[in-house]
């Protein structure tokens, strides 16, 4: 899931002060003194409480070290001085999806959407809160929707390959990885192809034997179908034997 924190762009007119601050807590993330650039940071609001640059990137600041109920809060003074703010609406879904918090974490995204339409990493965590939630129907849709507006999105693409999984619709999967695999090379999307592939020649070799085994059970005559059974757990056992030797 996109967890990119983004900038309000709203505020104008930025104080000279204000910018300085702003600028050695940057240099401080930038340089990976996350102890120094919290200080700073701190320091904007404490300086400039009514601005949102400080809120926002503590809540950045806090997000990256994993401190969404922190992050969370920021975001929510944020959206006090700027309400609307696509981008801070955003930030606040992504930690909120981050807390579980998902019904909220979709009004987030849902605001974002109702602003900006056509915003194809808000729409797709929209669709991964759905999928959390259970609402399966909800994320395909969007996963859908998103893939429409972004072919090429192969992290959206793979959450919708996760919907049709959970859903036993492994065959869709499997079309769906082909279906973008024939129009775009992601390594990604092929290693997921593989997985699926093999996955159901797992399946089938256990469907085959199982059905295999019943035929015998009522005529244990049938040689045929004893050399077949034995062909298959041949190859069940040489699956087995070759992914021990390659780990």
């Amino acid at each position: 899931m996109p967890t990119t924190i983004t900038s309000p762009n709203a505020q104008t007119n930025i104080p000279a002060a204000l910018s300085d601050l702003v600028q050695a807590g940057t240099t401080a993330l930038n340089d990976g003194d996350l102890r120094l650039a919290l200080d700073r940071f701190e320091e904007v609001v404490a300086a400039f409480p009514d601005r949102a640059e400080g809120h926002n990137n503590l809540g950045a600041l806090y997000s990256s070290i994993g401190d969404f109920d922190k992050a969370e809060e920021c975001f929510d003074r944020v959206i006090a001085i700027l309400p609307n703010n696509p981008n801070i609406l955003y930030n606040r879904g992504v930690v909120r999806s981050r807390l579980e918090k998902f019904d909220l974490a979709r009004e987030d995204f849902n605001a974002v959407l109702a602003i900006t339409p056509h915003d194809a990493d808000t729409m797709n965590n929209l669709g991964v809160a759905s999928f959390m939630q259970g609402r399966m129907d909800e994320a395909r849709t969007i996963f859908s929707r998103t893939m429409a507006l972004k072919p090429d999105y192969v992290n959206a693409l793979l959450n919708q390959i996760d919907v049709e999984c959970t859903t036993d619709n492994h065959a869709a999967a499997v079309s769906m990885c082909e279906d973008f695999l024939a129009k775009h090379n992601s390594i990604e999307v092929r290693r997921k192809h593989l997985e699926l592939l093999s996955t159901g020649c797992r399946k089938a070799l256990t469907e085959a034997s199982t059905a295999a085994e019943r035929i015998l059970n009522t005529d244990a005559q049938n040689d045929e179908v004893r050399e077949e059974l034995g062909r298959i757990i041949q190859a069940k056992s040489a699956w087995t034997g070759a992914a021990t030797s390659t780990i």
